[in-house]
């Protein structure tokens, strides 16, 4: 490696990591204000005071990291023109591409631990951070506990039967759940066929089994009902809803590992599309959203590669434009994906496409892969009709 790049490697990483760690600590030292204060009056341990900040910090790097990124950028390249290194870099012939790498190559880097975080780590810190408030506090703690449930069986192209349960409670933990009512009815007349009441089940190999369990019939004439005897246990094939699709309603997505988001988005057998619309959206969203550090990235380079003397101001309006309606456009459709009016991929990825081609544009305007493109388009002047009506080349 030339002495050249690691001197831009070394001027990439270090403020890079200065901007992260920065903005970590001014996250945590606004939410240790905020909250200290009323958690030391139950005196609880350092180790677990910590903790209750530290946990959240895969969550933090969901929102820290693409900022992080675009200031970063911002900030080497205004020293760079305020120095005036970027012009002897460039006038010594180092192509506005090399320039960019290192902070391209950056940026995808952290995109790959967004990845990894948004997996299980991140949804999970808000959930964890809860269940360690609760033990500061010395409160009982029912994990992934839900009461109440009503959960009716989606109406699928010629299903002849369906069912509506009434739980009384539920842990998706140790899959059991408490005081069950079963009913099943014919679809689509709505008929009652049977019923079934029992005082606890446990989920098993795709089954459940319903303890201290008693089946009541209906008679397809009169409606009588026929109560049947009291049961030890009972297993009926037709009941293989998971705990975590009974309480789907419940289940906020952005709190779920991936693997569980993915399966209730694609559960068309017992969700509905409305159902599953939080989940699919929140699936593309996952898929998505780590490839905003890339995205503005190529916004940063982009405003940073002018004449930081002169344009200071308008380079840090548009970049805090550019970021604030990012995020803004990015929770509204992920909003009316999860409301199901608009479609979850749309939902999930609309802010990254839209975006993301903004910043193709004006990046590839600023390093000079347009001025190339229109060059080579009036070689090739079958391409250039094409490149024109796409508005590429003039």
């Amino acid at each position: 490696m030339k002495i050249v790049e690691k001197y831009l490697w070394r001027s990439v990483l270090v403020p890079l990591g200065f901007v992260i760690t920065a903005l970590f600590v001014l996250w945590l030292m606004f939410d240790i204000f905020d909250k200290l204060g009323r958690l030391v009056e139950k005196n609880p341990p350092l180790p677990l005071l910590a903790k209750y900040f530290l946990i959240q910090l895969p969550d933090l790097a969901q929102s820290i990291l693409p900022v992080a990124v675009l200031f970063a950028t911002l900030y080497v390249l205004a020293y760079f023109s305020r120095h005036r290194e970027s012009v002897a870099l460039l006038a010594s012939g180092m192509s506005p591409v090399t320039l960019a790498k290192p902070f391209l190559i950056c940026s995808a880097g952290l995109s790959v631990i967004l990845y990894f975080l948004s997996f299980s780590l991140s949804p999970t810190a808000q959930a964890g951070r809860e269940k360690v408030k609760k033990q500061i506090k010395k409160e009982s703690m029912e994990e992934s506990t839900f009461r109440q449930i009503v959960y009716r069986s989606p109406n699928l192209p010629g299903a002849t039967q369906g069912s509506i349960w009434y739980i009384g409670q539920i842990q998706l933990k140790e899959k059991k759940a408490e005081n069950l009512e079963i009913l099943f009815r014919t679809e689509p007349e709505g008929r009652d066929i049977s019923k079934v009441f029992a005082t606890r089940g446990t989920y098993r190999s795709g089954l459940w089994h319903l303890q201290d369990a008693r089946r009541a019939d209906y008679d397809p004439v009169t409606g009588k009902e026929t109560l049947g005897p009291l049961l030890e246990e009972l297993v009926l094939p037709e009941l293989t809803e998971p705990p975590e699709t009974l309480a789907a309603r419940l289940l906020p997505p952005d709190e779920l590992p991936w693997p569980d988001v993915v399966r209730l988005a694609s559960d068309q057998g017992r969700l509905n599309d409305r159902l599953r619309a939080p989940y699919a959206t929140e699936h593309w969203n996952r898929l998505a959203y780590p490839l905003a550090c890339p995205l503005l990235c190529l916004f940063g380079v982009a405003f940073g590669m002018t004449d930081a003397r002169r344009n200071v101001a308008a380079t840090i309006f548009s970049s805090v434009f550019v970021l604030f309606g990012f995020l803004v456009w990015n929770r509204l459709s992920i909003a009316l994906g999860q409301g199901h009016r608009i479609p979850a991929f749309l939902a999930g990825t609309s802010a990254i496409i839209l975006f993301g081609m903004g910043g193709l544009y004006v990046f590839a305007e600023k390093v000079g892969w347009l001025w190339e493109l229109q060059g080579w388009s009036e070689q090739n002047p079958k391409a250039a009709v094409w490149l024109h009506r796409v508005g590429l080349v003039q």
